[in-house]
Order: structure tokens, then C-alpha cells, then sequence
């Protein structure tokens, strides 16, 4: 079966969970299968990410179309990793919509015919996958600190409407940011590390973006492991530093 099958499927199905969650969410009810749904999603990523490594006898991160949707399985895995742990299964209702727009932003660019680079060695696979592995973390970390600013504001409006009662506690999904951001700065250290350590062509305009995520999430993590950071501003960062992660797919290869 065609990998692009499959990863048409996950789209669909992203997008189905997306609308339904957000309308039970905005009514006050709670979802109840959200793990499930998420469960099924990863099962149809990781069947297009089979069936890609089948065909071609490598690892499905040969360019960007492929690396993208790589990115979006890390970042279903580790919402199925440590959603429950935290109790935070309604956060996959922020999640999907991350999913469905990476796929889309993959299947596009796959529309423009392949953008692989040939064979690649150990090294580059470890390095590439690690690192969409940090950056999955990362976008995890993203849709928590948009679920902390919905329900900040819900607080500070003394206001609790159905949606927010559904959310995670605030202090859950604080708690939860500062992992993530721990557990994608380990992963981009240790990606970066077998990258120096397989000899890997330096590629200046990616390089530098790494340079610059790896300073941003040690100022981050020093400032709330040492001085303290008010939950919102940290929310704000978490966003900010995923979307500055994204700009690697923007410069040339």
C-alpha cells in the first residue's frame, strides 16, 4: 500500500479528532476516548513511516516532506507517553491540530515531486531522528503552554466555563512544560552530539538555528531552575522556541 494512503488517512483522522474534540470541549463535555483516538493516529503514522522505510530500505527522513511527517509521529508519541502520566488527555485535542497541519505541510511538499538526498549512514539517521525527536517534545510543550493560557485567562476573568473545567489543573500543566522543555533540550544536545560525532557536513544557516535553540533552552531552563519564571511567560516561550524549530525547514538544504 502506498505510504501516501496512509498518511492521507492520519490527516482525515486528525482532523476528525480535532473537530469533535474542540466541540465537545466547547460544550463542556468531556472526551472520553481522546488516548484512543490518538492510539489509532499513531498507528496509521507509523504505518505510512513503514511503508516508506519498506520501499526505499532507509529510514523515512531522506527530506523535508518526510522529516515533517516524522516530526508529527514524535509528537504523537509523546503525547501518548506522558498525556495519561500528567492526566492530560484532553491536551491531544491541542495536539491533533498540530498533527494535521504538519501532515498537510508534508503531503505538499510531497506534491512537488521527491526531495530526497540519497543514501543516508548511521550518523545522519540518528542525527536527524533524534533531533525531530527534541523538537517533538518541543511542540508537546507548545500545546501545553497553549492550554495554560486558556486557562489562565479563564482564572484571571473569574470566569470557569465548561472548557476550562475540562482542561489540566494550571499547576499540572506548568509542571509538565518545564519537563518537556528539559526532555527536548537533553534530545537536541544528544542529536547534536551524533552529528559531531559522525563528521556530518556543516550546513551554516542550519547550524546557526541549532546554535540558537540550544542558547535559547539553556537561558529558558537556567531562569526556571535558578530564578523562577511566572507560568505565562513560560507558556510564551514554549511557543515561541517551537516555531522558531520549525524554521529549519525554511532554509535551503
Amino acid at each position: 500500500m502506498n505510504d501516501n494512503w496512509w498518511a492521507l488517512a492520519s490527516l482525515v483522522l486528525s482532523l476528525a479528532f480535532t473537530g469533535l474534540g474542540w466541540r465537545l470541549l466547547a460544550s463542556g463535555r468531556r472526551f472520553m476516548y481522546a488516548h484512543l483516538w490518538m492510539a489509532c493516529l499513531l498507528a496509521l503514522q507509523t504505518g505510512a513511516l513503514c511503508v516508506k522505510a519498506y520501499q526505499t530500505g532507509m529510514c523515512p527522513i531522506r527530506g523535508a516532506s518526510e522529516v515533517i511527517f516524522f516530526l508529527s509521529w514524535t509528537i504523537n508519541l509523546f503525547y501518548l507517553l506522558l498525556g495519561r502520566a500528567y492526566r492530560m488527555s484532553v491536551l491531544g485535542i491541542f495536539t491533533a491540530p498540530a498533527i494535521a497541519v504538519l501532515t498537510a505541510l508534508s503531503l505538499l511538499i510531497g506534491l512537488f515531486g521527491p526531495d530526497v538526498q540519497g543514501a543516508h549512514d548511521f550518523w545522519v539517521t540518528a542525527h536527524v531522528g533524534v533531533v525531530m525527536m527534541s523538537y517533538g517534545a518541543g511542540g508537546l510543550a507548545a500545546a501545553a503552554g497553549v492550554a495554560f493560557c486558556m486557562q489562565d485567562a479563564c482564572l484571571k476573568r473569574r470566569q470557569i466555563p465548561g472548557t476550562c473545567r475540562l482542561l489540566p489543573p494550571i499547576r499540572t500543566l506548568e509542571t509538565s512544560m518545564k519537563r518537556l522543555l528539559l526532555v527536548a533540550f537533553v534530545l537536541l544536545l544528544a542529536g547534536e552530539w551524533l552529528g559531531w560525532q559522525g563528521n556530518l557536513p556543516i550546513h551554516t544557516a542550519k547550524t546557526v538555528i541549532v546554535i540558537l535553540l540550544t542558547l535559547g533552552y539553556s537561558v529558558l531552563l537556567w531562569l526556571i531552575y535558578r530564578r523562577g519564571m511566572p507560568g505565562r511567560a513560560l507558556a510564551y516561550c514554549c511557543v515561541v522556541l517551537f516555531l522558531a524549530s520549525m524554521s529549519i525547514f525554511l532554509v535551503s538544504r
